[in-house]
C-alpha cells in the first residue's frame, strides 16, 4: 500500500463517521446515482469496449461469479489470482472456453500491478476482502467484492475510504438487491401493505444431523499446494488445521463472524432496505454459545441475535444443528405489521393477513398456486440466476457510466457492520450501544464494551496493515 497515498490510522478513525456516517448508515437509494469521477482515463470505457478483470479468489463462489462473467461479451478475464493451485488452473481451462489463456498468479498484488485490467473481483474468504480492496483501489480499479464487505468493524470504513477517496465504482456481492423477488417485497413493506412494521425477523438454520458438526481433525501440515502460511494473512498465526481451510473457514472468529455475517449479511440487507437504511439502533444484544456441536469450530450453533431500533425490532436467528423450519422454510426473512406478515426468501414469498377483526385490509398475495408450494406463496423459478445476471448488469454498466451501483460500498457496509455488530455482542457478551459520532459501542457494563470495541478494531498481524 503506498504510504503517500494513506491517511493514518489516527486520523481516519477520528473523521470517520463523517465519511462513512458512522459505518451504520448509508446514503438513499436515490443517491446511488450519483456519478464517480474517474480518475484513472483506462477505466472510461465505450460502450462496445470489453471491460477486463482479475479475479481474486476462485473457490465455490469466486468460480460461481467467474461462470456469470463468461456468460457476457463484453467482459474479458484476463487473470485469475489463487494461493491454492488447483483453483487457478480450474479458472483458466474455464475461461480459455471462451477467451485467451488468463496469466495465473499467486499475489494478489501482482494481478494490481496489470495496467489493462480495469476491474477487480474479490471472493476470497472475508479476512482477505479488505486489503486487496484498498489496493484496488489505489491501484485505479474498480471493484466487485463478496459479502460481508469485512472481516471488522474497522476494515469496513477503511474501504469506504478507498473506494471515496479513489473515486471508484463498487459492487457488493448482496445480489438479493437486483433481484425482482426482493424488490417486489421490499416495494410492499414500503407501501404501508402490511400497515405499521414492528417486527423484522430473519433466521438460517442448518442440517448437521451429528452432534460432531465438522469432527474434530487433528493439526498437521497443510497439503500440498496449500500456502497456510499466506492463507491467514493479517490474523495470529496457528498451524494447519482442515477445518479452517477452504469452505468451513466461516466457523472460526478468526476469519469470519459465523453465520450472521454470512448469511445474515443477505438477509439483513433486504430487512434494512425496506425498513429504512438510514436508522441507526439504540442497542445490539446477542446470545447463544456452543450447546450441542462438539467439533473444534469458534463460532456458536445457537445464537439470537437482536437490534433494536426507534421504531421496530430486528432479529437473527442461527441453528446449526436443526434445519427444522420455523415457518415455510430453514432460512428467511418475516416483517410482521399491523395488518399482516410477509415470508420472503428466493424461492419467493407470501403474504398473510393478520387475524383481525372485520374485513382485512391486507389481502393475501396471490399470482396462480402450484402444487409443489402453500397456497398464496410466489415463486420465481431460477431465482439465484434472475438476481446475478441484473446485478452483474448493474456493475458493468456503472463502471462505463461512473454512475454508483445499488449494491456501492456504503450499502453493503450498512449492512454487513451491521451484522459484525452482533458478533461483537456475542463475543463481548452484553448489550450494547453504538455511538454514530465515534463508530464506537458504548453504553453498559465497562469490560463488556471493551471486549465489543476490541474486537471491532482488532489488531493486525505479520507486518500487513490498513494504513
Amino acid at each position: 500500500m503506498k504510504d503517500g497515498a494513506d491517511v493514518s490510522r489516527r486520523e481516519f478513525l477520528e473523521t470517520g463517521a463523517k465519511v462513512v456516517a458512522a459505518a451504520t448508515t448509508v446514503t438513499s437509494v436515490a443517491a446511488q446515482s450519483t456519478a464517480v469521477k474517474s480518475l484513472v482515463p483506462h477505466t472510461v470505457l465505450g460502450a462496445n469496449e470489453r471491460i477486463l478483470t482479475g479475479h481474486i479468489g476462485l473457490g465455490g463462489m469466486g468460480t460461481d461469479n467467474l461462470r456469470f462473467v463468461l456468460k457476457r461479451d463484453d467482459i474479458q478475464p484476463i487473470a485469475v489470482c489463487d494461493i491454492y493451485p488447483t483453483h487457478k488452473e480450474r479458472a483458466a481451462e474455464l475461461v480459455k472456453e471462451k477467451w485467451a489463456a488468463p496469466t495465473l498468479h499467486h499475489h494478489f498484488r501482482e494481478i494490481l500491478e496489470n495496467k489493462d485490467i480495469d476491474a477487480v473481483v474479490i471472493a476470497t474468504p472475508d479476512h482477505w476482502h479488505a486489503i486487496p480492496t484498498i489496493e484496488a483501489c489505489e491501484a485505479g480499479k474498480d471493484v466487485w467484492c463478496e459479502k460481508p464487505l469485512a472481516t471488522t468493524i474497522e476494515e469496513g470504513i477503511h474501504m469506504v475510504d478507498a473506494v471515496r477517496r479513489n473515486n471508484r465504482v463498487f459492487q457488493g456481492g448482496t445480489m438479493q438487491r437486483s433481484g425482482d423477488l426482493f424488490k417486489e417485497t421490499v416495494e410492499l413493506v414500503k407501501s404501508g401493505y402490511l400497515g405499521k412494521v414492528a417486527r423484522v425477523e430473519t433466521f438460517i438454520h442448518d442440517k448437521n444431523t451429528r452432534a460432531s458438526g465438522m469432527g474434530n481433525p487433528p493439526d498437521e501440515d497443510p497439503p500440498e499446494g496449500c500456502d497456510w502460511e499466506f492463507h491467514q494473512g493479517w490474523t495470529k498465526h496457528v498451524p494447519f488445521n482442515r477445518n479452517r481451510w477452504l469452505h468451513s473457514f466461516r466457523y472460526f472468529l478468526d476469519y469470519s463472524g459465523g453465520k450472521v455475517t454470512d448469511w445474515g449479511a443477505h438477509l439483513v440487507d433486504i430487512a434494512v432496505w425496506a425498513m429504512g437504511e438510514e436508522k441507526i439502533p439504540k442497542s445490539i444484544a446477542a446470545y447463544g454459545g456452543k450447546y450441542i456441536l462438539t467439533d473444534n469450530r469458534t463460532t456458536p450453533d445457537t445464537l439470537e441475535v437482536i437490534w433494536e431500533f426507534d421504531d421496530y425490532v430486528l432479529t437473527f436467528a442461527n441453528r446449526a444443528y436443526n434445519g427444522v423450519p420455523p415457518y415455510l422454510s430453514h432460512y428467511g426473512i418475516i416483517f410482521h405489521g399491523e395488518l399482516g406478515s410477509l415470508f420472503v426468501n428466493r424461492e419467493g414469498y407470501e403474504v398473510l393477513p393478520a387475524p383481525l377483526t372485520g374485513e382485512p385490509t391486507c389481502k393475501p398475495i396471490k399470482r396462480g398456486d402450484t402444487p409443489d408450494v402453500p397456497p398464496h406463496f410466489e415463486t420465481y423459478s431460477d431465482c439465484t440466476g434472475t438476481m446475478n445476471a441484473p446485478h452483474w448488469q448493474n456493475f458493468a454498466d456503472c463502471v462505463r457510466s461512473r454512475e454508483r451501483c445499488i449494491c456501492d460500498v456504503e450499502v453493503i457496509n450498512n449492512s454487513s457492520t451491521l451484522c459484525h455488530m452482533g458478533t461483537c455482542a456475542y463475543v463481548a457478551g452484553g448489550t450494547l450501544s453504538w455511538d454514530p459520532t465515534k463508530a464506537r459501542f458504548t453504553g453498559g457494563d465497562a469490560d463488556v464494551v471493551r471486549r465489543a470495541n476490541d474486537f471491532a478494531y482488532r489488531p493486525y498481524h505479520n507486518g500487513w496493515k490498513l494504513s
